[in-house]
């Protein structure tokens, strides 16, 4: 069994405390807040994605501060099917070490100098997003749009938002239409260290089914949907749900219960297909299930890999497009090629 003592646990493992409102306010830097973490890690964040699922397309865009630092990571990748490899991607423009500059006015509107932007219209409900770069014919050119209030989980440092994302992307050359959903997040005051843990795979997963039906959970690989799990990277069941929440006829409710059954590609693990069964404290209950259209690695920092994937959710004869972001850490691929070997 996987340790699971505070200290080598992944940095949002406490979230599911609850849900809180958010106020305009957090949409912006939060520097009080954060002088109140010393590590190095500290991070706030703002992530904005967009989808054409029927080009296979999808995208991950970042804004990724570490004010103890004074650095940004930061910038978009857009990618058409299966990489192999990020810089595959028909867009690759995520910059690792940016002096935090192009923040010094907060998040009002902001520019890196690799021509990523987003400017904050109305806060909470109106975003942004642009991004040029001529040379190679890329460019970004989207509205979000608030579909309810940002969902803040107990711990009151980070929200998730389902938003509708309306625009242009043109990838090298060629325009496209961009109608869809996504549900964008925010995360301050919060460490990020990158302590190799030693766990199961991650999954952040998202759907929007229409403007007023969408769900978010995180939840850790289970060994009941998983008979391949090896031991010592298998968390106890009652550790494995991280947090999440249905968002239904205008009422939010939290996960209270998550399982999921994960088809895993077996030379690099990457998840193929899912199935995910999850109720709220509501009594509501969710039966999905999901299939890969799009995926892209992104070796985040050194000590791990986010595969970012754009999913077909089916659920009550509903289809939904949305984000399956996996976390993988290394004692996972060493355990599983052990037991391979053993085989």
């Amino acid at each position: 069994m996987a340790d699971i003592s505070s200290g080598s646990m992944p940095f949002f493992i406490a979230q599911n405390q609850g849900l809180l409102q958010a106020g305009d306010a957090d949409d912006y830097l939060h520097p009080e807040q954060n002088k109140a973490v010393p590590d190095d890690s500290l991070s706030e964040t703002q992530y904005l994605g967009f989808s054409v699922p029927e080009a296979g397309i999808h995208s991950y865009s970042y804004m990724w501060h570490r004010p103890n630092l004074g650095v940004i990571t930061g910038g978009t990748f857009v990618f058409q099917g299966i990489k192999q490899w990020m810089v595959q991607s028909e867009i690759c423009d995520m910059r690792t070490f940016m002096n935090d500059r192009p923040i010094e006015n907060d998040l009002h509107e902001y520019r890196y100098d690799n021509g990523y932007g987003v400017k904050v219209i109305e806060p909470l409900k109106h975003l942004h997003q642009t991004y040029d770069d001529p040379a190679r014919k890329n460019s970004i050119d989207l509205h979000y749009r608030a579909l309810c209030p940002p969902i803040v989980f107990g711990g009151g440092k980070h929200f998730e938002q389902p938003m509708k994302v309306t625009g242009e992307v043109v990838l090298r050359g060629t325009r496209y239409e961009v109608d869809c959903y996504n549900v964008r997040d925010r995360s301050w005051a919060k460490p990020r260290p990158e302590t190799p843990m030693p766990t199961p795979p991650v999954s952040w997963m998202t759907g929007v089914f229409d403007a007023g039906y969408a769900f978010n959970c995180s939840v850790f690989d289970q060994p009941e949907g998983n008979p391949e799990l090896p031991a010592e990277v298998t968390l106890p069941p009652e550790r494995t749900l991280v947090a999440g929440w249905i968002w239904r006829d205008g009422q939010v409710g939290r996960i209270v219960e998550a399982t999921k059954r994960v088809t895993r590609d077996p030379v690099n693990l990457r998840a193929l297909g899912m199935e995910f069964q999850a109720r709220d404290e509501l009594g509501r209950e969710l039966d999905v299930r999901g299939t890969l259209v799009a995926s892209c690695p992104w070796q985040t920092w050194h000590n791990t890999i986010i595969f970012i994937v754009l999913m077909r959710w089916e659920c009550d004869g509903r289809v939904a497009y949305g984000d399956l972001q996996e976390a993988m850490w290394g004692d996972y691929f060493n355990a599983m090629a052990a037991r391979a070997e053993v085989r």
